[in-house]
């Protein structure tokens, strides 16, 4: 995609978060959006006992924050996963862009389309499926998302933590670790610490259906 000179300058202001570090509560006015550049970010609400509920995990070149736009205020907490250099958006530029440029206009349309594409997801994961089949959903899920940004390769690094994997998809630690090795044990991928080895894509996808 072609963006203007205005758009490239903003996308230069890049800062870097430490790992664990915050970059927005929840419940906070809402001012701008962040662009991951390099590293990882996860959205989390602490419910009402003190426990967190992670939201989503966000990988290089995805906007977070559009959800913010209706309502003006951060729906959850920001929070890097790793080391992390994002570009700092605010409202008002980015508004800017969408009124005079149709691509950035169509660019926005899309992520905010695809944010309700992977919520739906999560909410038939919860619904319908069975944890093999959480677990299976969601590494195939990484693997698309890495494959639309380019990354064809089928090694896959988690930049979020198991218990993050196990409070997004609703299961206990445990669960998760005992499915990975399950997935080891059909010859369908190789775990190796934070990375993923997928060794039969369509297994993958069958067991995830």
């Amino acid at each position: 995609m072609l963006l203007n000179n205005k758009l490239d300058s903003i996308l230069e202001r890049k800062i870097s978060y430490a790992k664990n570090e915050i970059l927005a509560k929840s419940n906070t006015p809402f001012t701008k959006f962040y662009i991951i550049h390099s590293g990882a970010l996860k959205t989390f609400v602490t419910t009402s006992d003190n426990h967190q509920r992670v939201n989503g995990f966000y990988l290089p070149g995805d906007i977070v924050g559009l959800d913010s736009i209706a309502t003006q205020v951060y729906n959850n907490n920001i929070q890097a996963l790793s080391n992390t250099l994002v570009c700092e958006l605010y409202y008002d530029e980015l508004m800017s862009l969408v009124d005079t440029k149709k691509n950035i206009r169509d660019l926005v349309f899309n992520l905010l389309s695809s944010d309700i594409y992977n919520y739906q997801k999560l909410v038939l994961c919860y619904s319908q499926k069975k944890a093999d089949e959480r677990v299976a959903t969601f590494i195939y899920s990484l693997y698309q998302r890495y494959e639309k940004k380019g990354h064809s390769s089928l090694n896959i690094k988690l930049m979020m933590s198991r218990a993050d994997i196990a409070n997004y998809l609703g299961l206990t630690i445990e669960t998760v670790s005992r499915n990975l090795s399950k997935l080891q044990e059909q010859n369908i991928l190789l775990a190796r610490g934070k990375y993923l080895f997928i060794k039969n894509l369509n297994g993958l996808i069958d067991l995830g259906n």
